[in-house]
């Protein structure tokens, strides 16, 4: 055995010891510390007159009203364009009118048929007629008014998702 080497090890031990016990003797002061300053602010005292005429509080408190203002007029803005509205969405049908391959006019939910699926041949007979996609046919001793009792109608299948629609 080598006495400087074993002076060397007995050295650092003892040298981690007084590091060990200086940094408990560090963390008793700094818990001493914060009670003694927990203890202090506990016993302040704020004076809430003084800080009721505070200009800065009261810009604040301005600052902070007219901002809660706002957002209650965005979110009214955005409620009134439907915003946080629930709504159950159905399946749209719609009609593309083409003609010579050209789409000249989209019906979507059929609202130019009565907005319903279930509506009268010559109500779609006058809709095609005003696009100038048909052409009307007018005997000389047929009434102007439509019979509807005479016309069919295009009425819905059962099954809503069919495409027999």
């Amino acid at each position: 055995m080598d006495p400087d080497s074993i002076k060397s090890t007995l050295s650092n031990l003892a040298f981690g010891n007084v590091m060990a016990a200086a940094a408990r003797d560090y963390q008793k002061e700094l818990l001493a510390q914060e009670k003694a300053q927990s203890s202090a602010s506990a016993n302040e005292e704020v004076d809430l007159d003084e800080l009721m005429d505070d200009p800065e509080l009261e810009k604040l408190h301005a600052d902070r009203i007219a901002a809660l203002k706002k957002e209650a007029e965005k979110r009214d803005a955005m409620k009134w364009q439907g915003h946080e509205e629930y709504r159950e969405i159905s399946w749209v049908k719609s009609l593309e009118v083409r003609k010579k391959g050209v789409s000249l006019d989209r019906l979507v939910g059929f609202q130019d048929l009565g907005g319903k699926h279930d509506f009268a041949t010559w109500t779609l007979e006058v809709f095609l007629i005003k696009k100038g996609i048909i052409s009307e046919k007018k005997n000389e001793d047929e009434d102007d008014i439509y019979d509807e009792s005479r016309h069919k109608s295009v009425r819905s299948s059962v099954n809503h998702y069919s495409d027999s629609d």
